[in-house]
């Protein structure tokens, strides 16, 4: 495991990004950095870099992953990907 994921855990919901006729869960920091970082195809702005960051930040310092959720939500519906969750 490299060092940027040393910790990593799972977020109090899992939320679900739907794209066309893709339907993806998402229930950690690791999941979003990974997906941010290597999968991340509807362009790179300002508040992916934010959440890339935030991730990153997270996984290295054991923080709570609440504002690296926020965050990935922000991204998500800033490029256009609906995001749902059980609770929205």
């Amino acid at each position: 495991m490299t060092e940027e994921l040393k910790y990593d855990r799972l977020w109090d919901e899992e939320i679900f990004l739907e794209d066309g006729p893709r339907t993806l869960r998402v229930q950690s920091t690791r999941d979003a950095y990974l997906l941010l970082r290597n999968y991340w195809n509807v362009g790179e702005g300002a508040s992916r870099d934010k959440a890339l960051a935030i991730c990153k930040t997270v996984l290295s310092e054991n923080a709570s992953p609440d504002k690296a959720r926020e965050a990935f939500i922000t991204a998500a519906r800033d490029a256009g990907i609906k995001v749902n969750s059980w609770t929205s």
